[in-house]
């Protein structure tokens, strides 16, 4: 069965996604699941859809399997060990479809997923067993459908664990970052961008990313009323389900609302975007998102949408491949980058986690803040472990040169 996900916007500008089948019907259960169980959570749009396209891995291994979970608990039957094994190992396989490269591996291995993506999907795909067997077999014990559920979780991988050192390890290097810059600028032959207007957006985005540290969802949410010209700030603001905002996959802010002063020169490139080039893109003065899609089309104008943001970042990925660029890179960056201006301000550990979870946009009680700043202990741990050895050194040497 050809399964795929579709996105919905509301009039009142709610976001929702269901499972449908190829004929663009939705699938029962799982739409049912999602309104009746994931909405309930009160999740965000985004979450939900994420939990759909656990669903949707799920779905395939049925195809994959040649069975009908339904079929089974309708029987008042539930899947077996032999089952279970195979389905937790199918859903760590990518569902990412090798058709459209254009050379094929004479020996082909199945794509894998993340740990975490794993772990996501088997925690899904577990509460969403539980929820159909008991509407479909009511008549079977809750403890037989619980150990079902519990044997699914059981095969969950270990997370990995991210120490505080390797949180502030993750950055660019000067190099790669100055490539980018070089490659940004107006009319350097190797923008990626080629008309004026989108290089000047462009660089304008990878700037903002690079000096404030905002989430890609933030970026994208931005509106020009949020920027206070005279004042030199910019408020980051929540507005999930926005009926202003037509993208169905909406960018949205996961941190929480602040206005953030900014240097005036990155205020001055943000009024050169909207004066010179947004204000001039057809249907662009419709609404106030900054950022808008310059490409002639039925979206001219239209908010910048998460999709074509991630395309660019491909392209700029690809001029420092292998150096690990994406989007959320340059928040790693920023947050690398004020460790430094913390230790020369001399910021003790508690001002310097008070102020990271500010600019952030984290809540000081979310611990995130402490993952970068424990590098305190990391970078005491090393000096302390180089005098160590040089002393042992030292020593040695003042035996060898007394004998």
């Amino acid at each position: 069965m050809d399964i795929s996900l579709r996105r919905f916007r509301a009039s009142d500008g709610e976001r929702f996604s269901v499972l449908v089948d190829s004929q663009g019907m939705p699938l029962f259960y799982p739409t049912l699941f999602s309104t009746w169980v994931l909405r309930a959570r009160s999740l965000a749009a985004n979450s939900i859809t994420n939990a759909l396209n656990a669903l949707k891995a799920f779905c395939a291994w049925e195809a994959h399997a040649g069975l009908s979970v339904e079929s089974i608990f309708s029987r008042s039957e539930l899947l077996d060990q032999n089952q279970i094994r195979d389905l937790c190992d199918f859903l760590q396989r990518s569902l990412l479809s090798d058709k459209e490269k254009k050379i094929t591996r004479i020996k082909r291995q199945p794509k894998v997923v993340g740990t975490s993506i794993h772990y996501f999907r088997l925690s899904i795909v577990a509460s969403y067993l539980d929820f159909l067997a008991h509407r479909l077999a009511p008549s079977l014990d809750d403890s037989r459908i619980e150990k079902m559920v519990e044997a699914i979780k059981a095969h969950r991988p270990s997370k990995p664990y991210r120490s505080a050192a390797d949180r502030d390890d993750v950055h660019l290097t000067d190099e790669v970052i100055q490539v980018i810059e070089d490659a940004l600028k107006l009319d350097s032959p190797n923008n990626p961008a080629k008309e004026y207007g989108i290089q000047l957006r462009n660089a304008l985005m990878f700037f903002i990313l690079k000096l404030i540290g905002l989430r890609r969802g933030e970026l994208l949410n931005l509106r020009v009323s949020d920027f206070d010209f005279g004042a030199n700030t910019m408020a980051v603001v929540r507005r999930p389900d926005s009926n202003l905002d037509v993208r169905k996959h909406q960018p949205t802010a996961k941190t929480l609302p602040r206005r953030l002063r900014i240097h005036p020169e990155l205020v001055k490139k943000v009024y050169e975007y909207v004066s010179k080039c947004r204000g001039k893109v057809p249907g662009a003065r419709r609404h106030d998102f900054l950022f808008v899609t310059h490409k002639a089309g039925p979206t001219q104008g239209a908010p910048l949408s998460i999709g074509a943001f991630s395309k660019w970042m491909g392209h700029i990925g690809d001029l420092v491949e292998g150096a690990g660029f994406h989007a959320h890179a340059l928040r790693h960056n920023w947050n690398y980058e004020f460790s430094r201006v913390a230790d020369a301000k001399g910021m003790s550990p508690a001002e310097e986690e008070k102020t990271r979870s500010y600019w952030m946009g984290w809540s000081e009680t979310s611990g995130t803040a402490v993952l970068y700043n424990a590098r305190h202990t990391k970078e005491k741990a090393q000096t302390a472990g180089l005098e160590l050895q040089e002393r042992y050194i030292n020593r040695q040497n003042e035996v060898s040169s007394d004998e």
